[in-house]
């Protein structure tokens, strides 16, 4: 049972009640508001609604629509102004308010409910706190630092997709190394654990070690060693994330396996596309430039490569940052608008859209875009940086 402002929601006995007055609703409308009531950390896509609310029988968009537009009017509320559901155009919806979890107590159904406002203690529920530090490069040569920094920032973006964990930013963690302490390193970042590793990268072989450390005590919590092929990164990266997540959360729901499973990508443009994030960290009008260079490379061998797409845009908004040339702003905004045609589930699509329509100074839709990064990556740094310094704008 949920309770918001005047009223109660309890799907046991599919009831909305607003003080003693029980408002007449249709189930699935009552469904529909239960849903975004628990997933109310992110935006809910309407095809995610429908398939739930509606998995035994095949609608329209037409009758979440409807559903969404009785919920407000049981509320009270409005699409204009929402206090309750606010609307993400062309993305879902998603449950604003703050919510008060009644729970009976489990000695008898006819006892008093006990209130727990959501963050109080004790808490509904607690997100698990990781860190991904950079791996450590063990290659015969050393010259796979690209390859180790991308592997971990990959496994960042992936865990940042499951809403249940809190997962600290690459532009954090990646000023830490596998040597540092971790216990000061845990309460720097006030996170509990942290995930290391390194790779040996030699020719087509890797071997790639990793560990899950409980900061507090140093002790491994789950560690394993692979040896794979080159072209099976994608799928190790996805294995680790399913190992971290369930040693993490204890279960693995189908919504978690989603949120982890990558597309598949050709490995010549996966490592175009490393080098063309480490060439853009570099930030100088030059190494800009090679970062262009890189992503279109990724992108000639990969013609659906969302991320890269998505690197390029950022590349060149920054460059254009640098020298003001509008056909650089332009190619920016093709090559975004590209990245969210691919993958309009994934952050970084948002967030580099939003990067470039705020160098365009189109603020309304730059905030748009990336209120929706933030909506899938609750944790996402960089969106909230930059809506701040939209808002100041």
């Amino acid at each position: 049972m949920f309770r918001f402002g005047d009223f109660e929601l309890d799907l046991g006995r599919y009831e909305l009640r607003r003080g003693a007055e029980v408002v007449k609703t249709e189930p699935r409308v009552l469904e529909v508001l239960n849903f975004l009531i628990e997933h109310r950390a992110r935006v809910v896509p309407k095809e995610e609604l429908l398939d739930t609310i509606w998995r035994d029988v095949h609608v329209s968009e037409s009758a979440l629509t409807t559903a969404i537009r009785d919920a407000r009017r049981a509320l009270g509320d409005s699409s204009g102004d929402p206090r309750w559901i606010r609307t993400v155009y062309g993305r879902g919806f998603r449950f604003v308010g703050e919510i008060i979890r009644v729970a009976l107590a489990p000695s008898s159904t006819k006892s008093h409910p006990s209130l727990h406002p959501v963050g109080s203690t004790p808490p509904i529920s607690t997100r698990k706190s990781i860190a991904v530090l950079p791996f450590t490069d063990l290659s015969p040569l050393h010259d796979q630092g690209h390859f180790c920094d991308g592997m971990a920032e990959e496994l960042i973006n992936t865990l940042t997709r499951i809403h249940e964990l809190r997962v600290i930013s690459r532009s954090l963690a990646f000023d830490f190394r596998s040597d540092d302490d971790l216990r000061a390193l845990g309460e720097k970042l006030g996170v509990d654990h942290v995930l290391r590793g390194s790779v040996r990268k030699d020719g087509e072989r890797l071997r790639i070690s990793v560990h899950l450390v409980d900061v507090h005590n140093g002790h491994h919590v789950w560690s394993e060693k692979y040896d794979r092929q080159a072209g099976d990164v994608f799928a190790l990266q996805e294995e680790i994330a399913e190992s971290t997540t369930r040693v993490l959360l204890g279960v693995l729901t189908d919504r978690i396996r989603n949120a982890i499973k990558s597309t598949p990508i050709r490995v010549d443009a996966y490592e175009f596309y490393l080098k063309g994030h480490t060439y853009f960290g570099e930030k100088t009008p030059e190494s800009l430039e090679s970062a262009v260079a890189m992503f279109e490379t990724a992108i000639e061998l990969d013609h659906e490569y969302a991320l890269a797409y998505a690197g390029l845009a950022d590349a060149l908004v920054d460059l254009f940052a640098h020298t003001r040339e509008e056909t650089l702003l332009q190619r920016a905004d093709n090559a975004s608008r590209r990245a969210i045609d691919l993958a309009p589930q994934l952050a970084e699509t948002h967030l580099a859209r939003g990067h470039v329509l705020s160098l365009a100074k189109r603020y309304r839709e730059a905030g748009a875009e990336l209120a929706v990064a933030l909506s899938i990556s609750p944790d996402a740094s960089e969106a909230a940086q930059r809506l701040k310094e939209i808002e100041l704008s």
